[in-house]
Order: C-alpha cells, then sequence, then structure tokens
C-alpha cells in the first residue's frame, strides 16, 4: 500500500461530487447512441429530431458542469486532487460536446448514406461510452478490487481510440479513389475528422482516470 492510499483511510469522504460525474457520463451516454443512429439512418425528419435530442443532452450536461464547478469551488475536502476533479470534469464535458459537434456535422454536410468506416467509428464512440458510464458508476470505488475492472475498462477505452486512429487514415486515403464528386468528399472528410476527434476526447478521459487511479494507489 502506498504512503497516499495509507492517509486516504484518515480523510474525511466527500462523496456529493460523485453524482454530478454520474449525470455527466449518462448524458454522453445516451448521446453517443443517438449519434450512432444518426451515422445510420437518411431520413431527415429522424436526422432532424435526433439532432435535437442530442443537442439537449449536450446543454444538460453544461449545466451539471457549472453546478459541479459551483460545488467544488465552495469545498475544502474533496476525493482526490482537486486539480484532477477539475480535469476530469473538464474533460467529460468536452467529450459531450465532441458528439454534439458530430450530430452537427451530419445535418449540416448530408450525403445520401453512410458506410462501414464511419459506422464502426460511431460504434467505438458508443462502446466508450458504455464503458465510460461502467467506470464512472464505480469511480467511488477505484482503491478498492473494482480498480483492476476499472483499469481494464479504460484500456478497452484506449484500444479502441487506436482502431479509430487507423480507421481514419485508411478512410482518408481512400476518400479520393472513390466515384464520389468533391462535395461529397469535403462532407465525407468533415466527418470523420470529427468523428476521431470525438474517440480522441473518450481516451483522454480514460487516461486521465488511469492517472487518478496511479496515484489513489
Amino acid at each position: 500500500m502506498s504512503l497516499n492510499s495509507f492517509f486516504q483511510f484518515f480523510v474525511p469522504k466527500e462523496n456529493r461530487f460523485y453524482p454530478f460525474y454520474t449525470q455527466q457520463a449518462e448524458a454522453i451516454n445516451s448521446a453517443s447512441k443517438l449519434l450512432h443512429e444518426m451515422v445510420i439512418v437518411t431520413d431527415s425528419d429522424r436526422l432532424d429530431a435526433l439532432r435535437k435530442e442530442v443537442k439537449t443532452f449536450e446543454k444538460a450536461g453544461d449545466e451539471v458542469l457549472e453546478e459541479f464547478y459551483t460545488q467544488l469551488n465552495s469545498s475544502v475536502l474533496t476525493p482526490f486532487v482537486r486539480e484532477d476533479m477539475h480535469e476530469l470534469a473538464e474533460l467529460m464535458d468536452n467529450f459531450l460536446d465532441r458528439i454534439d459537434d458530430c450530430a452537427n456535422i451530419i445535418i449540416t454536410r448530408r450525403f445520401l448514406e453512410t458506410d462501414d468506416w464511419l459506422t464502426t467509428m460511431s460504434e467505438n464512440i458508443m462502446f466508450s461510452a458504455e464503458n465510460l458510464n461502467v467506470i464512472i458508476s464505480d469511480l467511488q470505488f477505484i482503491t478498492t478490487g473494482k480498480g483492476k475492472e476499472i483499469a481494464r475498462l479504460c484500456n478497452e477505452i484506449k484500444t479502441m481510440e487506436h482502431d479509430c486512429d487507423e480507421l481514419y487514415g485508411k478512410y482518408i486515403s481512400e476518400l479520393f479513389t472513390k466515384n464520389y464528386n468533391l462535395v461529397e468528399i469535403i462532407k465525407r472528410k468533415d466527418l470523420v475528422q470529427v468523428l476521431e476527434n470525438t474517440m480522441n476526447s473518450a481516451k483522454y478521459i480514460s487516461d486521465k482516470i488511469r492517472s487518478i487511479h496511479a496515484k489513489l494507489c
């Protein structure tokens, strides 16, 4: 047991922050599922409805983050290092913002049909959001036996991010060999770029959680 972990036993626990992280994770999880559907469907009315739902979760996430900062600024005790708490909340909000960016690109760059590459990237984002939801639900137990499972799920997110990096590179190199006009190429390039950025956001969260785990254990 590290010295830091030893002293954790004597520090009063402040658990009111975990519900904020949970609300963020749940919003991300729900929005990622909507995004995946947006990548697949082509009906304009359904796309518009999905985009509005994603925006609702993005706005809700902003409200959660604002209240989180209010509570953090008025608290003396925190479950772990204050700077790490701030950064984790910010990274999670960024992930939700990137999902919203994807939804906006799909709406403004409408094209007739998707492809397996884009679908796989949106699936990886969705699966990463599901992992994150589980991770955050157990975050307050990170110094217990659940820490190993949290680390495993974080590693899965990292693996999916690496997969998306490869897909992105291949997609860009293959894009100009397809029978697309220039406008269609630009539309698809815009979407694959923002999907890749969104997956990166998920990895940044997993990296931060692994760092928190290392400091506490």
